[in-house]
């Protein structure tokens, strides 16, 4: 079953990501001309153009299944969120059936 995330993890891996990667931006604007506002204000820019680039970079790769590997209980759908007594069973069981 591949793992996919929710909208609001990718949304938060986003936010992290811009926040380093505009005061990285801002830094460099700022050695190349010397000005501080300027610098402020296409970070600003900058921030809130790239992170919905991001996100919807994210999704777009988030439903394309080239490059990953399908697991192989991926066909059996899960109703409900497994219980650790009934995962160590079913690794219990697969151990015996040879898988692990």
């Amino acid at each position: 079953m591949p793992i996919l995330e929710t909208h609001h993890r990718t949304l938060i891996k986003a936010i992290t990501w811009r926040i380093l990667a505009t005061l990285a931006t801002i830094l460099i604007v700022f050695i190349f001309t010397g000005r501080l506002l300027l610098s402020l204000e296409v970070g600003a820019v900058e921030v809130v153009v790239k992170i919905i680039i991001y996100f919807l970079h994210e999704r777009i790769w988030g439903k394309v299944g080239w490059g990953r590997k399908r697991h192989p209980l991926e066909e059996f759908p899960v109703k409900k969120e497994l219980t650790p007594e009934h995962k160590e069973l079913i690794r219990q069981r697969l151990k015996e059936l040879g898988y692990l």
